[in-house]
């Protein structure tokens, strides 16, 4: 029995000490935690003390460090922008003119939301433009738009290589092109990225010899139809549009879709009207958060003379230059109906310039039934695009074909 009682108590007695030893135990077993990780955390910090004190930044090469210092100096925004309504103009005259300048004045006219704009421009080669403009923007906010505007062109030596799809490369001649317009237009916007529009032109037209006295002047070699005879003409056309792109400067999705249907009366001599019809596809996939873009374009230009009448070669489309076939030289193929198509794939290298390498596909051909995907000119190649606020401001490209490559330097992007 005495055993008994000795062996309750001892465990009781044992329970006791350990009910009276564990909040110490535990209280201290805290606190050499809370030691060991002040420990930890102090060492730790130490460690990334001594790896950012062994980091360098990462150099940028000398491309980035041009297009950062023109981003923080705001350089395009001050050029883009002007000073007082004046701002430096770069490109904007037709492909193979030269380098290309010129001056223009914006105003807005108060609260008419009508804006004036006047411009000069002038290339290494002489090419001229002149144009005065009265004109409300066509903003995608805007239900009405319109304008009045007059443009003078003096092109000195646009090349001609001779009529057709089969036209020879080394048959390359020049003639001058020098013509005023006005015209006037007016549209609607009936329910968003949708507009219709019409416009009413006369065109005073002077063609001439080349000025280049390297090529034979056109009319010595193939004398086309409207080179001898000089006419001036009237314009009504009316077109539609339908604009879903994101950013029409610098598109990475959506599409672009327009048509447009033209008739040009001969007001001289009844020997060049014509009707023409105008129409474009663009469309944008954008991927990898948009960082990646496929875009492509077909467009189409057929016409049609009235009977014994022929359009004239100066209105014919062409294909071949910076924005089409550009493995070509410029204005490599006349006729009176052209097809073309493009693809393009676009990356962002860094902010402010993007890459692409693209194919061309196209052709001319004289009669409407021949629009088809057989006998197309094609050419290849890549390009360099630099851009800011979301507008290309420079684009190089280089295109390759099987009568050489080309390069392309321009202020604007291909479509």
């Amino acid at each position: 029995m005495l055993n008994r009682l000795t062996l309750v108590s001892v465990c009781l007695f044992s329970s006791g000490l350990i009910a009276q030893t564990t909040p110490e135990a535990e209280l201290e077993q805290a606190r050499i935690a809370a030691r060991e990780a002040q420990s930890r955390s102090e060492l730790e910090e130490k460690a990334r003390d001594r790896k950012q004190a062994t980091l360098t930044p990462d150099e940028l090469t000398k491309t980035e460090e041009t297009l950062n210092l023109v981003k923080d100096k705001r350089v395009l925004e001050r050029f883009s922008d002007g000073i007082k309504g004046f701002r430096f103009l770069f490109g904007g005259l037709a492909t193979n003119s030269g380098f290309a300048a010129g001056m223009e004045y914006h105003k807005d006219l108060g609260k008419s939301a009508w804006e004036f704009r006047s411009s000069a421009r002038l290339s290494t080669r002489l090419w001229q433009l002149y144009d005065l403009e009265l004109a409300t923007p066509e903003r995608s906010s805007r239900r009405r738009f319109g304008s009045f505007k007059v443009q003078h062109r003096n092109f000195a030596s646009v090349n001609y290589y001779g009529p057709g799809p089969d036209s020879e490369k080394n048959g390359r001649s020049t003639f001058r092109l020098e013509d005023t317009i006005y015209e006037t237009r007016g549209g609607l916007q009936p329910f968003k990225n949708f507009r219709v529009a019409g416009d009413f032109g006369f065109h005073q037209v002077n063609v001439g010899p080349g000025t280049d006295r390297r090529y034979a002047s056109s009319e010595q070699l193939y004398n086309p139809p409207g080179m001898q005879r000089q006419s001036d003409f009237t314009r009504i056309a009316f077109d539609a549009s339908y604009d879903w792109r994101d950013i029409p400067g610098t598109p990475r999705d959506g599409g672009l879709y327009k048509i447009r249907h033209s008739w040009f009366h001969d007001q001289d001599i009844g020997r060049y009207s014509f009707r023409r019809f105008d129409m474009e596809a663009q469309h944008y996939f954008g991927f990898f958060n948009d960082r990646r873009v496929i875009a492509l374009r077909a467009k189409s230009t057929l016409a049609w003379a009235k009977a014994g009448q022929s359009v004239p070669f100066f209105f014919q489309p062409t294909v071949g230059g910076s924005d089409d076939l550009r493995g070509y030289r410029a204005f490599r193929f006349y006729d009176d109906n052209s097809f073309l198509m493009t693809a393009e794939y676009r990356w962002e290298v860094f902010t402010g310039l993007d890459m692409a390498v693209f194919t061309d596909a196209g052709k001319v051909f004289p009669k409407r039934s021949q629009l088809n995907f057989k006998d197309l000119e094609s050419a290849v190649g890549f390009g360099f695009r630099f851009n800011a606020r979301n507008t290309v401001f420079t684009r190089v490209d280089v295109g390759f074909s099987h009568e050489g490559f080309q390069v392309w330097f321009k202020f604007d992007n291909a479509f």
